[in-house]
């Protein structure tokens, strides 16, 4: 086997993606993939293909319905913990790096199910660089009995300068294998020593470095990679996979409506009784002059419903993207929706979302609290929180008073208030449930003393009332 060699689930998958990548960056791509997509009608020669596809319309609603999610996702930014020198890390000069990795991450599972992140370290043991990997780049693996990687292959596509031109950029393709080598010492005792083999486009190796984290070889492979329920290195099926078929089957049937409608849109005229060699020309200023009074002239139009079936496959599965997209085609036939009846609604969409988002909040606190190890800092100072609540579910105002009654009249714990208000988008995101509850708690101290006092004034004057004398006269 060479280091190029794919691993069996990415051999299986690899279609899938591509058709997935394609669906997501639109009709150029699509287009681009030629009979992949749109077989050929037969008998088709090239110009005519070449029109047949030119006619046919894409709609990209496999990149609307990752962009919504995306957006539903992000609407909040997560609730991020770290220590002061991991600060470069999530704030750089331009303020996005860490949100760019968070929205690519998200993005990348809900299209392909696959992301990885490689944590870094230079040979010399300087600064920890993050880098990602789409699914189509982690070629091969191995992991060991814990799930842990013990050999990772990535493919990197590289631009450098020709050799022969300095003003042209190439692009070219390498491969970075993390290895993970077990030796076992004369006393019997078990080492491990993480590597890094750098191959070319021959793959011919070109050198090999031993990463080191404080002055010492590090025991672990730094690479993490998520699928859309968790962690590991299992391949699981493209979330939007289903889109991205009906995508497709939108794509050709298109193809063949518009097909159909350009050679029956237009009507043709027909004249018989005419010699074949005589020329006509069709236009509002000229005249014929039939001499034959057997001769007809008329036009040839389209009849029947061969088109009609076309019209109503491309509805139909446009109704099946609706219903599988986060955000519909078209709005709405049932008017004004109460709030609970789009929650429903959108229901099955949020819940695989959810747990693309747990998964992506996973992996960000696996990394981050590996470069907070990295950094010889306590991991679990880094705390990484994505809101999941994807719809608006801002608390009425007659819910809060019946909360916060229900809190003062000892029905329901600060905890529980505390959860509610969270849930409901009434707290500041930066600002801990721990303080929210010693702020109620504090509230109700004061309420409480507060009502104490007003009953001991309230039985002192009713004592009073008691003892003034009565029936007095002047």
């Amino acid at each position: 086997m060479s280091v190029g060699s794919q691993h069996p689930a990415y051999a299986l998958r690899i279609s899938d993606w591509q058709k997935c990548r394609d669906a997501f960056e639109g009709e150029g791509a699509v287009k681009a993939a030629g009979t992949i997509y749109l077989p050929r009608l037969t008998e088709q020669k090239d110009e005519e293909y070449k029109a047949y596809k030119t006619r046919a319309l894409f709609y990209s609603i496999t990149n609307k319905t990752i962009s919504a999610l995306v957006g539903m996702a992000v609407n909040k930014q997560p609730v991020t913990k770290y220590p002061t020198e991991l600060s470069p890390y999530f704030v750089d000069d331009s303020g996005v790096q860490f949100n760019e990795l968070f929205t690519q991450a998200l993005s990348e599972n809900l299209l392909m199910g696959r992301f990885g992140i490689l944590v870094d370290r230079p040979e010399d043991g300087g600064t920890p660089t993050i880098s990602s990997y789409l699914a189509e780049s982690i070629l091969n693996w191995r992991v060991n009995s814990q799930g842990d990687p013990i050999l990772v292959v990535l493919k990197e596509n590289v631009t450098q300068q020709s050799p022969d031109d300095e003003f042209e950029l190439v692009t070219v393709t390498q491969f970075r294998v993390l290895r993970l080598t077990t030796l076992t010492d004369t006393n019997g005792l078990v080492s491990s020593t993480y590597t890094q083999s750098l191959y070319g486009e021959d793959e011919e190796i070109i050198k090999t470095i031993t990463p080191k984290n404080m002055g010492k070889t590090m025991d672990f492979i730094p690479f993490y990679i998520v699928n859309p329920f968790g962690l590991g290195f299992d391949v699981l099926k493209p979330p939007v996979l289903d889109i991205a078929d009906i995508n497709m089957s939108l794509y050709r049937t298109s193809a063949d409506l518009e097909h159909g409608r350009h050679f029956t849109g237009l009507p043709v005229p027909v004249v018989s009784g005419v010699d074949g060699s005589t020329k006509l020309r069709v236009g509002s200023m000229v005249a014929w002059v039939l001499p034959d009074p057997t001769a007809k002239a008329y036009y040839l139009e389209f009849t029947g419903l061969g088109l009609k079936s076309l019209e109503t496959a491309l509805m139909e599965k446009q109704t099946q993207l609706a219903s599988l997209s986060a955000r519909l085609i078209g709005q709405s036939s049932n008017g004004s929706e109460a709030a609970d009846t789009v929650r429903l609604r959108y229901m099955s969409e949020t819940a695989s979302l959810a747990s693309v988002v747990r998964a992506v909040e996973a992996l960000f606190n696996r990394v981050y609290g590996g470069l907070a190890i990295m950094e010889s800092l306590d991991p679990t100072l880094v705390s990484i929180k994505m809101d999941k609540e994807f719809l608006d579910t801002r608390m009425s105002s007659n819910d809060l008073r019946e909360l916060i009654k229900a809190y003062f009249e000892g029905g329901v714990s600060a905890e529980t208030v505390v959860f509610n208000l969270r849930r409901g988008n009434m707290l500041p995101p930066d600002r801990e449930d721990s303080a929210e509850i010693a702020i109620l708690n504090e509230a109700k101290k004061i309420a409480a003393e507060v009502a104490a006092a007003k009953s001991v004034v309230s039985n002192t004057q009713a004592n009073q009332n008691v003892n003034q004398p009565t029936g007095v006269t002047s």
